[in-house]
């Protein structure tokens, strides 16, 4: 086997230069063969793999990113952007402050743990991927996208001073919850209109609407307790807010990751899923947020091969 290896060295408020360290040494001591590559940028990792694909030399077994979420998801966006004929397994060590794909995977957060799970495996996993079109813009979400209260909390968690002292003493967590309680109180409802099989729902009062690929979101939230990331489906959830007391006990049960038992949660499932929603709002895709909009979202389903052995 032979492998590419990606790697975001900012990941996790710069401990990834730190676990490269450790996992270049493990891969030295087991005489693997592998090639390393540097992100030093935002959307880098993406050009990075569009850029290698072009080489009639480059044929690895196997790229590994090392990283956050969204350095995964920046390596899966360039690799089926590219649309190859067979598409080259990817494998994922996980470097992030959330960390949700490793949870929903089942990906060891111990570096040279993950690394056996790759060493280790022999077959090739299927992973299945968001796609979405949001009016002229297409993409994908490996973990969720959010419209509402979870994306107002990234985009003021984001703004914050604090954000990078609390992630680099491992506390990032505390700033998501913080930034929630403003957001809680702030954020006002929304339309949000759901088509489903030629059926249309409509919710006047959204405040929380999330397509989710598996359980996680916010960094071990569970937002869809039974959604799992091999299973060709999407989950979304919609949560209406009406007075604040109910609000309250719904976002408690949201917290705790039960929000799908509030009568206020309103859960779709399906291989594909149309909604709307308006005025405009905060949006955010695999913990990166999007500038406040009015979206007319069509999602799908697509797959890729992964190439490591779950826990």
């Amino acid at each position: 086997m032979h492998y590419e290896i990606i790697i975001n060295p900012a990941s996790g408020s710069g401990k990834g230069t730190q676990v490269w360290k450790i996992i270049q040494q493990a891969l030295h001591d087991q005489h693997v063969s592998f090639s390393d590559h540097i992100s030093h940028s935002a959307g880098q990792p993406r050009q990075i793999v569009l850029q290698l694909l072009q080489s009639p030399a480059f044929h690895p077994d196997c790229i590994i990113v090392i990283g956050g979420d969204g350095t995964l998801h920046e390596v899966i966006s360039g690799l089926m952007q590219a649309k190859q004929n067979v598409p080259i397994p990817v494998a994922y060590i996980p470097v992030g402050t959330g960390n949700d794909f490793a949870r929903g995977y089942g990906i060891s957060t111990n570096p040279t743990q993950a690394l056996q799970q790759i060493l280790n495996n022999h077959q090739i996993h299927t992973i299945n991927i968001g796609k979405f079109k949001n009016n002229d813009e297409r993409g994908i979400f490996i973990n969720n996208f959010g419209i509402g209260f979870d994306a107002a909390i990234v985009h003021q968690t984001n703004a914050s001073k604090m954000k990078r002292f609390l992630n680099h003493h491992h506390l990032g967590s505390l700033s998501y919850i913080s930034k929630a309680i403003g957001v809680l109180i702030h954020q006002p409802s929304f339309n949000v209109q759901v088509t489903v099989d030629s059926h249309q729902y409509h919710f006047p009062n959204g405040f929380l609407v999330v397509s989710s690929n598996h359980p996680y979101i916010g960094g071990g939230i569970q937002v869809a307790p039974d959604q799992k990331i091999n299973q060709t489906e999407l989950e979304l959830v919609v949560l209406e807010k009406h007075d604040p007391l109910s609000l309250l006990g719904a976002i408690i049960l949201f917290a705790i990751g039960k929000v799908a038992h509030s009568r206020f949660a309103h859960i779709f499932r399906g291989t594909t899923i149309k909604y709307q929603v308006s005025p405009a709002q905060h949006g955010q895709i695999d913990g990166e947020e999007l500038s406040p909009q009015c979206f007319n979202l069509q999602l799908s389903c697509s797959s890729y091969p992964f190439w490591e052995e779950p826990l």
